[in-house]
């Protein structure tokens, strides 16, 4: 039988990446009438979308001393909520009061992601045994939602009745909302958590999610403007790259999660960076469509494992600082993901330097991750890195 801290935990793992991405996946309808919301007022969504979900991991391990990771969930869950309500009244609403709403969806949804992401992640750890198994399949299943929304809003806007999904997530949400209440009752206390200096550890763990972060939003953010301007191949070959890198990434955690005993996660760990270092300077000399949609799959599969690993063998090493282990990841992944988006924009286009390029000089990045992973595995006590397994 199924328990219900399972059901909780990854349904709202799922129901985050469908969340997260809602807003992304609306940008056609967004500019058009009735909103007709511009480029730029439409780009300027995504900044309190970014800060609100690292400002809101940052304050995780905060609020987790004072009503454990389960209640951190709990409000990360109401802020989807909250978010997604806002959301469904801007259908009513017209001119500035929508573009308002839409700023507060925003805001709400990445406080959401912060908060719920960083509880997902350590309760997934505390299932069972598995720690590396489950918190892999949550990172699986939030992918899955965040890859996912782009059809289910085709299919709704395409009859028109856009409004009811968001409406259908918010009461998902809501169900999780109260499975989740009699699982914080039966939770026990929570332990002593170590929250004086900074360990060492927790450095590198975060330094390694932030360069992963910056790697696989230059993937993800950027496969459809390489394969599509500058390569000059049909945007229908670009959407199938950026479909072959989350497809690819999405298939490897699952083989992966199935098979940790196997693999062991701190090797996997050091060594998928040094394929990610490949992919960036495989792509550039890869010219014909075949090659870029199968260069982003190879690229997705080498992304696949660093954070759901970096993740897992932190909360080994650092047992008694699960809270802020979860928190800080979460916020250099934002961090990461964010910054690397802005800063490939402000080069390709104020800069003019080439895609291509970039993803020469991004390979070094890559590079970078491997020996901050490779170092984040040594400073770990080797009883708790294989305790992650």
């Amino acid at each position: 039988m199924i328990q219900r801290s399972t059901v909780v935990v990854y349904g709202a793992a799922m129901l985050q990446g469908f969340a997260f991405t809602l807003v992304p996946s609306l940008a056609t309808l967004f500019s058009a009438a009735p909103y007709s919301i511009g480029a730029s007022a439409f780009g300027a969504l995504f900044i309190p979308l970014t800060l609100g979900a690292i400002i809101a991991a940052m304050f995780a391990p905060v609020l987790a001393r004072r009503r454990g990771m389960v209640g951190v969930l709990g409000i990360g869950v109401v802020a989807n909520i909250f978010g997604l309500v806002a959301l469904i009244a801007s259908v009513a609403v017209r001119g500035h009061g929508a573009y308002v709403l839409l700023l507060v969806d925003t805001s709400a949804l990445g406080i959401g992601f912060g908060l719920n992401f960083s509880a997902v992640n350590e309760l997934a750890s505390r299932l069972c045994s598995r720690s590396t198994r489950d918190v892999t399949f949550a990172n699986v299943l939030t992918g899955l939602g965040t890859s996912l929304t782009p059809l289910f809003i085709g299919a709704f806007v395409a009859r028109g009745i856009w409004p009811l999904w968001p409406v259908v997530l918010a009461l998902a949400f809501t169900a999780i909302l109260v499975l989740s209440v009699g699982w914080r009752t039966a939770t026990p206390a929570p332990v002593a958590r170590a929250h004086g200096k900074i360990p060492l550890a927790l450095l590198l763990f975060g330094g390694a999610a932030l360069l992963y972060a910056f790697c696989e939003g230059a993937f993800s953010s950027w496969a459809t403007t390489f394969v599509h301007i500058d390569r000059s191949f049909t945007l229908a070959t670009g959407e199938a790259a950026l479909a072959g890198f989350w497809f690819a990434l999405t298939l490897t955690r699952v083989a992966l999660a199935l098979s940790s005993r196997y693999v062991p996660a701190r090797i996997a760990f050091a060594a998928f960076p040094f394929a990610i270092a490949a992919a960036f300077v495989a792509l550039p000399l890869w010219r014909t469509p075949l090659l870029l949609v199968v260069g982003f799959a190879i690229a997705g599969i080498a992304c696949s494992i660093v954070f759901p690993y970096a993740m897992s063998l932190a909360f080994a090493a650092m047992p008694a600082d699960e809270d802020r282990v979860a928190g800080v990841l979460v916020g250099a992944l934002m961090t990461g993901e964010g910054f690397g988006t802005f800063a490939i924009g402000l080069l390709r286009s104020d800069a003019g330097v080439a895609l291509a390029s970039i993803y020469r000089a991004a390979a070094l990045v890559a590079l970078a991750l491997a020996i901050v992973a490779i170092l984040a595995v040594r400073s770990s006590p080797r009883s708790a890195v294989k305790a992650s397994v």
